[in-house]
C-alpha cells in the first residue's frame, strides 16, 4: 500500500519512521527527567550578593524543612535576614503533588513569593512578624530579629527559651492571641503553628514566622477559590494550630486550655454571615462536596461511576 497520501498529509515527518524521531523522543525524556541540583551554602551566598542589595553575607543562622536562613549586611550596613528556599525538599515534593504545571525549581520561587506576600499582608494588619524587605526569585530578605540590640545572634525560638525568667501562662495566651489576630485581622490560617515557628525577643515579645504555607479564607462567599479556602475548612485548620501550641505548653509547663473553647471564642468574633454559615452547613452551599475529585478516587473508579450514572450498567473493563 502506497504511503504517498500520508506523506503529503505530513504523517511521514512525525510517524514511527520519521527522520530523527528517536533522537527527538530521547531528548524529550531527558528534559522531563532532568536531575535538579540542590543549592549549596556557597551558591546561596552568591545568589544573595547577585541581588545587589547585599554587601556581605555573615553567617548561617538557621535552616528548616525548605530553606536556609542567612545573616547578611545590606548596602546601608544594616543587618538583615535572608531566607533562601531550596529547590527540592520533602515540603516542595508534597506541594508538587497538587500541581501539574510547575517544575521543582519553580516551586522554590513560588514558596518564596508566598512567604513574602504573606509577611507583607500580616505586617499591614499589625500582626507580629518580621518585616519583609525584598523578594528575588527563591530568596526573601526580611528584618533581622536580634536577641538584643546590636547582636549578631538571632532571637531564640520559643522551644529554646527557659521560661523561668518569664511567665509561661502569659506567653501561652500571647501565642493564642497571635492566632486570633491572624484569623480575625488578616483572615489567615498559619498552617504550621508551633513552638518551632515562634520567636521570643529579649523584651518578652512573641513573633511568628515561616508563613509560606499560610493561606487566607474566603470572607465573601462560601466556596473554595484558587487563592482562598472555605471558612469551615479554615476553622478546622485553626483548631489544629491551637492544638499544636496547646500540646507544647501542656507537655513543657503543665498549662492547658480547651482548644474547642478557644475556637468558639474566635468564631464569635466573625461577621454574622460567616457565623450563620457555620451554624447551618447545608449541602446546598457545598457544590464541590457533591462531586468527589477524580484524583482522590482514581481514574478507574471514576469512570465506573460515571458510566453507571449515565447508563445504569457497569462499565466493561478493557481487555489487557
Amino acid at each position: 500500500m502506497s504511503t504517498d497520501h500520508n506523506q503529503r498529509l505530513g504523517f511521514g515527518r512525525y510517524g514511527k519512521t520519521a527522520h530523527g524521531r528517536e533522537e527527538s523522543r530521547q531528548s524529550r525524556k531527558t528534559k522531563t527527567k532532568r536531575q535538579l541540583k540542590e543549592i549549596t551554602i556557597t551558591e546561596a551566598k552568591n545568589q544573595l550578593l547577585a541581588t545587589g542589595e547585599i554587601r556581605k553575607v555573615l553567617s548561617v543562622i538557621g535552616g528548616g524543612k525548605e530553606a536556609t536562613v542567612l545573616l547578611a549586611e545590606n548596602t546601608e550596613e544594616e543587618l538583615v535576614c535572608a531566607k533562601v528556599f531550596r529547590y527540592f525538599t520533602s515540603t516542595i515534593r508534597k506541594r508538587l503533588r497538587g500541581t501539574i504545571h510547575l517544575l521543582e525549581d519553580d516551586m522554590a520561587a513560588l514558596a518564596a513569593k508566598q512567604e513574602y506576600w504573606n509577611l507583607h499582608e500580616m505586617k499591614v494588619n499589625n500582626i507580629p512578624v518580621p518585616e519583609p524587605i525584598l523578594l528575588s526569585d527563591n530568596i526573601v530578605i526580611m528584618e533581622f530579629i536580634a536577641e538584643e540590640n546590636g547582636s549578631l545572634i538571632p532571637a531564640p525560638l520559643l522551644r529554646e527559651v527557659n521560661l523561668s525568667h518569664y511567665d509561661p501562662e502569659e506567653l501561652f495566651y500571647d501565642s493564642i492571641d497571635i492566632l486570633a489576630e491572624l484569623f480575625l485581622k488578616g483572615y489567615y490560617i498559619h498552617g504550621d503553628y508551633s513552638e518551632h515557628n515562634l520567636m521570643l525577643t529579649q523584651k518578652g515579645v512573641l513573633l511568628t514566622m515561616d508563613v509560606s504555607q499560610s493561606v487566607q479564607y474566603n470572607t465573601r462567599t462560601f466556596i473554595d477559590t484558587p487563592f482562598r479556602i472555605r471558612i469551615d475548612r479554615a476553622i478546622d485548620l485553626l483548631e489544629t494550630d491551637i492544638e499544636n501550641i496547646n500540646r507544647y505548653f501542656r507537655r513543657a509547663y503543665r498549662i492547658t486550655i480547651s482548644p474547642n473553647e478557644v475556637k468558639e471564642a474566635i468564631i464569635k468574633e466573625l461577621p454574622q454571615k460567616l457565623q450563620n454559615f457555620l451554624n447551618e452547613r447545608t449541602l446546598e452551599v457545598y457544590p464541590s462536596d457533591m462531586h468527589t475529585p477524580e484524583t482522590l478516587i482514581g481514574k478507574e473508579r471514576y469512570r465506573d461511576e460515571l458510566v453507571y450514572q449515565r447508563t445504569g450498567t457497569s462499565r466493561q473493563q478493557p481487555s489487557r
